[in-house]
């Protein structure tokens, strides 16, 4: 089956300078009627929806609420609320010239472990000085700390005009808070003109139009979720239809569904969530759901997994699925989300690089499958987008094919860490330094964001070997911990296609330690498969290993889904972490 053909649309919404303004384009526009975001339940049921119209009126209605606190530029925290709540006080934030502070849900009642212990970072960071919440919850507002207002559930017939700084795109809209994979959660800066040019670039890469339909799952509060599921609708003139994360991880054939539903859809997803529908979603299901109409299927937020895009495109072949539709990208909260993107419908490269060649910052292709690092094309930069390969130590552009710190200079670069200057300087404001610094800018003075992440091009393709943070340093050489997981779990079936960890033994004695998430929980076998993995590592690195099999889902991870390696380690070390089987080659 082939995919429909798509209809002709109307012309492409004007450049909006902010998200407020292309909100306002839209509702006065020829298209204020039609439908700008749908919610669905637990079963892919709707929710609500709104048009472009009924959303503006929902949104000055709560930005009138939040005008009568605070004054311009103060921050409100604005929770992942449930259904259409979100996008609506989002953008309340920005047309009342509120900074927005997009964070995890607030359960009633409990606020307990990592995400409590995140919160108050957030809280104690910003110092916000309202909290949006449900009109259910209303009647907190007499509790302590910062004023509880409610998302308005109907529209006003008040004019409530923009504050001037909803529509300058050098104010600040958001503070993005990282998602603290290496270190505590930070806010990221955000300005207006930053999140539309970003998203402006990621509509005209993949050709998203008012023929479009945004389907997402992604939590809000994330830069991907937030970016892809509420700013690229609206500056693209799309529709997006958004679900709960949890809908999601109960059962990701709403997710499909969905896609289904649609005529031509984007949607993004890091790279576990299409190994979960992998495991998840058997061969009867599968061929009951037609993928065809899936035109871009965005990976990234995570090393993206060349085994993963196979077993995919492999399981959702009776789907329709195609693996030309697969655009895996990189990108970082610093660059406002979107750095570089595959082409969609042009498949993406896979490339076989030498193990021992990438730890001497070389990209020089395996001779051999055991010597073998698979790593996947993130695509070319997108438009107005610079990115240079550079020696972190000397800050030095390096040439194609040399392994360095990545570097960007973007529209959508932000303007700091939220009252860290000292670290904004080093990270935001970073010069090429070298004899061939001005060879490589066209401007000289240009500066960069410095992304911690290290990779190569090959072709004008940026390829992800790790971050800088990450690197296991062995025998003076530099190993990706990615890497290293992979050969462990590529080494016993009881660890394949989980999530590991690996990290330095300890800072005096070299060595390499690997926990591995598994189902099994045969004793013998574990035994057997926590032997395989650490003598395939150990063949992989000359230093001692120490392998740990833990259950599904002990692993640490930030919001965003990446790998706390940092925060493993410390659990294995005070022994929080629940062992299955453990060996060692010491």
């Amino acid at each position: 089956m082939t995919s429909p053909s798509r209809p002709t649309l109307p012309p492409q919404l004007p450049h909006p300078a902010t998200v407020v303004e292309a909100l306002l384009l839209r509702a006065s526009g020829p298209d204020a009627a039609r439908p700008v975001f749908t919610a669905l339940g637990d079963g892919g049921e709707r929710l609500g929806q709104l048009t472009a119209a009924e959303l503006l009126g929902r949104v000055r209605a709560t930005a009138a609420a939040l005008r009568k606190v605070g004054g311009p530029g103060d921050r409100v925290v604005v929770p992942a609320l449930p259904g259409l709540d979100f996008p609506v006080g989002f953008l309340a934030c920005l047309y009342a010239g509120r900074i927005a502070v997009p964070v995890p849900p607030l359960r009633a009642g409990t606020r307990t472990g990592d995400r409590a212990d995140r919160l108050a970072v957030i809280e104690k960071d910003c110092a916000p000085v309202a909290v949006l919440v449900p009109a259910a919850q209303e009647s907190l507002q007499g509790r302590p700390g910062p004023a509880r207002i409610a998302v308005s559930q109907s529209p006003t017939a008040d004019d409530v005009p923009p504050a001037p700084c909803a529509l300058d795109p050098e104010a600040i809209a958001l503070l993005q808070y990282t998602s603290g994979s290496t270190s505590d959660p930070r806010g990221v800066i955000v300005g207006h003109g930053n999140l539309v040019a970003n998203q402006v670039a990621l509509r005209d890469r993949c050709e998203v139009d008012s023929g479009t339909t945004v389907v997402s799952w992604l939590p809000f509060f994330h830069d991907m979720g937030l970016c892809t599921g509420v700013v690229l609708p609206l500056v693209s003139g799309a529709a997006a239809v958004t679900m709960e994360p949890a809908v999601f991880v109960r059962d990701p054939m709403v997710w499909l569904r969905a896609i289904e539903a649609e005529e031509d859809v984007f949607a993004a997803a890091p790279d576990f969530a299409y190994e979960l529908c992998v495991r998840r979603i058997g061969p009867k299901e599968r061929r009951r759901v037609d993928l065809s109409t899936w035109r871009v299927a965005a990976n990234g937020a995570e090393p993206v997994r060349a085994e993963t895009l196979r077993r995919f495109a492999e399981a959702f072949r009776p789907s329709f699925f195609r693996t030309e539709v697969f655009s895996p990208g990189y990108g970082l909260a610093e660059c406002t989300l979107s750095v570089t993107l595959s082409r969609p419908l042009y498949e993406a490269p896979v490339r076989r690089y030498d193990r021992d060649a990438l730890a001497r910052g070389a990209a020089v292709p395996a001779e051999s499958p055991e010597t073998a690092v698979e790593l996947v094309g993130c695509g070319a930069p997108l438009a107005d987008v610079r990115m240079r390969v550079v020696d972190p130590e000397t800050r030095r552009p390096l040439p194609e094919g040399s392994v360095g710190e990545i570097w960007v200079d973007s529209p959508g670069n932000c303007l700091g860490y939220w009252g860290r200057e000292a670290e904004s300087a080093q990270v935001f404001a970073a010069r090429l330094d070298g004899e061939d610094a001005d060879a490589a800018d066209a401007d000289p003075g240009t500066t960069y964001v410095r992304t911690g992440d290290l990779g190569c091009v090959e072709g004008g393709e940026l390829f992800i070997t790790g971050r800088l943070k990450d690197v296991l340093v062995v025998g003076g050489e530099n190993y990706f911990p990615q890497d290293i997981e992979a050969v462990a779990g590529a080494a016993h079936e009881a660890f394949a296609h989980q999530r590991a960890a690996a990290w330095p033994l300890d800072e005096e004695v070299p060595g390499v330690a690997v926990v591995v998430e598994t189902t099994e929980r045969d004793p013998e076998i574990l035994a057997r498969a926590v032997r395989a993995a650490g003598i395939a590592v150990a063949r992989a690195l000359p230093a001692p290993v120490s392998v740990f099999a833990v259950a599904r889902n002990q692993v640490p991870r930030t919001t965003s889904g990446k790998t706390r390696r940092r925060d493993c380690a410390k659990d294995v070390r005070a022994g929080r972490l629940p062992l299955l089987a453990q060996w060692s080659s010491r």
